[in-house]
């Protein structure tokens, strides 16, 4: 009877270590999510459209918020990831490029619709269609103070009119057509000729 009872210790032993290691990596799991939340482009929408719904001032409010918010974060994006280890007026110029096609008629009217263009298979930013590591440290701090500036209407002037720009380590044929504007860091910055 010995023998029974020791087999069923260590089976309740180690059904009550499984329960208190999944109760533990729950509430760990939990705690993380909580730490920093994440908000993704859907939920974003999504809380547009319930707030859209609602039709309320209060609501037209949130939903420009939102909407700032989520166009801030897109050229955030966009300066990190195409210029974080560029000085600041190579992060401004790239942020400019993004602002210059915002109002062109030529390119979607918004910083997340210019950002996350695409023609077909191919992304106007080649990070945006790739895999990519979250933004951190002192480099996201400044591309989102970038930003935030450029989405409430401040352009830096450092690239005026340039619409496209390249790495000084590719020669893209489309660089023969445009008009050059100015070489910051590791980037060259051009415009297209209207005619």
């Amino acid at each position: 009877m010995k023998s029974g009872q020791t087999g069923l210790s260590r089976t309740f032993a180690r059904d009550a270590a499984t329960v208190l290691g999944t109760v533990c990596l729950i509430v760990c799991l939990s705690t993380i999510a909580h730490a920093e939340p994440v908000v993704e482009d859907a939920q974003v929408d999504a809380d547009i459209t319930t707030t859209q719904s609602q039709g309320t001032p209060q609501s037209k409010r949130n939903t420009a918020e939102l909407d700032r918010a989520r166009q801030i974060r897109c050229l955030a994006e966009a300066v990190y990831y195409e210029a974080k280890g560029e000085p600041r007026r190579g992060q401004e110029a790239v942020a400019e490029v993004v602002a210059t096609r915002v109002a062109s008629k030529a390119y979607p009217k918004s910083f997340c619709g210019v950002v996350y263009q695409r023609s077909g298979r191919t992304c106007q930013f080649s990070w945006a269609c790739s895999a990519k590591r979250a933004p951190s440290g002192l480099q996201w701090q400044r591309a989102n103070e970038i930003a935030e500036r450029v989405v409430d209407g401040w352009r830096p002037g450092v690239a005026p009119g340039a619409t496209h720009f390249h790495a000084t380590f590719v020669d893209p044929s489309w660089a023969r057509v445009y008009r050059r504007v100015t070489s910051i860091g590791g980037h060259v910055f051009y415009r297209q000729i209207v005619r």
